[in-house]
This record gives C-alpha cells, sequence and structure tokens, in this order.
C-alpha cells in the first residue's frame, strides 16, 4: 500500500504545481509559450520529487526543502482557493481572484517556513 502512494502523490504534486506555475506565468508574464510550459514543467518536477523525498523520508539540502515546501504548499492553496470557488459558487466571476492574490502567495510563504523548519529540525536530528 505504502509503495502505491508514492508515485500517486509525486504525480498529484507535479500536477498540481505544473498548474498553479502555468497558470501563474500566463497571467503576470509575456513569457512565449514553450518557454511557460518549460519552466512550468521544471518547478513540477522539482516539487514531484521534493515530495517523494518526503514520503520515502531521505534527507534533502535547506534550500531544497525551502524551495520545495514553497512550491508544494504554493500550489495546493493555489488550486484550492482558484478552483474551490468556482465549485462553491459558480455564479461569481471573482472567486478565482482568492487564489491568485491571496492562497498562492500565502501558500509560498507559509510552505518555505515550514520547508525551513523541517530542514533545521532534520539537521538537528541528525547532530544528536
Amino acid at each position: 500500500m505504502f509503495q502505491i502512494l508514492k508515485p500517486i502523490v509525486s504525480l498529484l504534486m507535479f500536477l498540481t504545481v505544473l498548474f498553479f506555475i502555468h497558470t501563474m506565468l500566463t497571467i503576470t508574464t509575456s513569457f512565449a509559450p514553450w518557454l511557460s510550459v518549460t519552466v512550468s514543467s521544471g518547478c513540477a518536477g522539482l516539487a514531484a520529487w521534493f515530495a517523494w523525498m518526503l514520503i520515502v523520508g531521505k534527507k534533502t539540502g535547506t534550500l531544497m526543502a525551502i524551495a520545495g515546501g514553497a512550491l508544494l504548499l504554493g500550489g495546493l492553496f493555489f488550486t484550492v482557493g482558484f478552483l474551490g470557488p468556482m465549485v462553491v459558487a459558480k455564479d461569481t466571476s471573482q472567486g478565482p481572484m482568492i487564489g491568485i492574490f491571496i492562497a498562492a502567495p500565502l501558500g509560498v510563504i507559509v510552505g518555505a517556513i515550514g520547508g525551513y523548519v523541517y530542514a533545521s529540525r532534520e539537521d538537528r536530528e541528525g547532530k544528536d
């Protein structure tokens, strides 16, 4: 059962972060489509790798933990904040703005702080 969870969770994190980064790049920049897809795929690959390492329980560096936590929670918060209002209140056109302007930045900040705490706790346990 545990072995099947690793690829499922990693794939879900890959798709969530891919949606998050690609949507944000499309909205906020005028990058060429191929560049937007390349950057979002790279970020999604990093997030999937970090999710895999979290599930396996392997150590990661502090910078990777901060970036991975920011991408994972930013992607989750964005997806829930962007798609959630569309599901709950179908008649509002302002609903996805919650995901873009409130949930995503909050998720990135909380994820980065959580990644730092996770990495520092790993370092402390490794020294003992």
